[in-house]
């Protein structure tokens, strides 16, 4: 039994557990962010149908998505590559965006063979919402820890780095690090 506390002590001091809590609270915080939207658009103003609604709550979540998970959970700094970074996280949004949509716009239609009330229509469209995201959370922390914020990732950027500030002192032309 010591050895197991041992181990489970080890992974919580871990860099990756450390991340993925980080992760997890990004996760937290866009989905009162992207729940909330979705309430006061969808629930409580009747705006748009559930499925553009989550199309805004869905958008407008991404941008504080993106910056805490890049700063903080993984504490990239500097100038973001748009092909490395910013392309592949709205791509990973956009299929997120897709998922939830189709699954809200499911909820919202067959939520009458439950009930005619708006609450219980208000109630699957929530949950469509929320489970969708939660089924894609793990693949996106692997695929964002792995290619595009993850440790080995920096280093890549720092190798760019120093290849163009060398050829910047030998006269060579400089190397853009976004290619």
């Amino acid at each position: 039994m010591p050895a197991l506390l041992d181990r489970a002590r080890a992974v919580r001091r871990s860099p990756h557990f450390k991340r993925s809590l980080k992760f997890a609270t990004v996760s937290v915080i866009t989905t009162v962010v992207s729940q909330t939207l979705l309430f006061f658009t969808f629930d409580l103003f009747s705006l748009a149908s559930a499925m553009a609604c989550n199309v805004f709550a869905t958008v407008v979540a991404t941008f504080p998505a993106y910056w805490l998970n890049r700063t903080w959970t993984w504490g990239k700094k500097g100038k973001s590559s748009f092909w490395r970074e910013i392309a592949p996280f709205w791509a990973m949004a956009f299929i997120g965006l897709v998922l939830s949509t189709v699954a809200v716009g499911l909820a919202a239609h067959n939520s009458d063979i439950i009930s005619h009330k708006k609450v219980v229509k208000d109630l699957f469209v929530h949950a469509a919402n929320f489970i969708t995201y939660g089924l894609i959370w793990i693949a996106r922390y692997s695929i964002f820890n792995k290619y595009m914020f993850g440790p080995g990732t920096q280093k890549e950027d720092d190798a760019i780095d120093v290849v163009a500030s060398e050829a910047r002192c030998v006269g060579a032309p400089a190397l853009d690090a976004s290619s």
